[in-house]
């Protein structure tokens, strides 16, 4: 998989860069001006973070948007057209690693509201089980942390599990909501060759669109106003762990309707 984090300084790249370090410069200077009034190095706990909710969620929203301009301004210059179309879902396989505290916040805020809350939860606790197990054996091998990690990975997607947001016809049923880490990945191949045979190949050309540095650095800043939530960094067990908040979330429902 090539990583692409080099792109021609086109004006419609140069106005989506800016905007969006516009927003996170504004959001990591939000948050540390709360970190600095509650006198600690982290602005995010579970005493404030509901009453934060309605901030986190507006600001992860217009974050979303302006990644998908970005996308708009980068893909065009790949010299292969990427070949992802609608009800393939094949990369949905992969188990997500590197989604950011907001964003599975944001996430949850959402599917809580759906009638089948109970069941995308036991979904991702399965899969997250599942790659704990997996995890456990390869450290078992006296490999480093990141070793493990990355075998983990790779023996997960080859067990072929769907994603729990993946339906039948291998449609994402959270799309306009998904994380970063689902929205940057794309292959310039057949979807037959986005499969766990293929994944080590020269038949297989998948590539992530990654931020420029600035833009990194100011999210990883963001972020890591969140530690004292101590959320894990993958999609599914991050997602549980933002269930064990389930209450804030009500409260922060209730703060909002409050008439200021």
């Amino acid at each position: 998989m090539d990583v692409c984090k080099e792109y021609l300084p086109t004006r419609g790249f140069q106005i989506a860069q800016w905007r969006l370090q516009s927003l996170l410069g504004k959001e990591l200077e939000r948050l540390d001006s709360l970190a600095q009034s509650y006198n600690r190095e982290f602005a995010i706990d579970e005493h404030n973070l509901a009453q934060e909710l309605p901030f986190i969620l507006r600001f992860t929203q217009e974050y979303h948007k302006l990644y998908m301009e970005y996308l708009n301004a980068v893909l065009p210059q790949h010299p292969k057209p990427i070949q992802c179309k609608p009800s393939c879902g094949n990369c949905c396989h992969h188990y997500p690693m590197s989604v950011e505290p907001f964003e599975l916040i944001y996430l949850y805020s959402a599917l809580r509201k759906r009638n089948n809350l109970l069941d995308i939860m036991e979904e991702c606790l399965l899969r997250n089980s599942l790659f704990n197990h997996i995890y456990q054996n390869r450290i078992k091998e006296n490999l480093t942390e990141d070793q493990a990690e990355d075998l983990t990975l790779h023996d997960y997607f080859s067990l072929w599990k769907p994603c729990p947001f993946s339906d039948k016809k291998g449609d994402c049923m959270v799309y306009s909501i998904r994380p970063i880490s689902c929205r940057m990945y794309f292959s310039e191949t057949h979807p037959d060759f986005c499969t766990p045979q293929y994944l080590q190949t020269s038949k297989n050309e998948s590539y992530v669109v990654y931020f420029p540095d600035i833009i990194e650095d100011l999210v990883y800043r963001i972020s890591e106003h969140y530690q004292l939530l101590n959320l894990p960094e993958s999609y599914f067990g991050g997602l549980l762990a933002v269930n064990g908040f389930e209450g804030l979330f009500s409260e922060g429902e209730e703060i909002a309707t409050k008439p200021i």
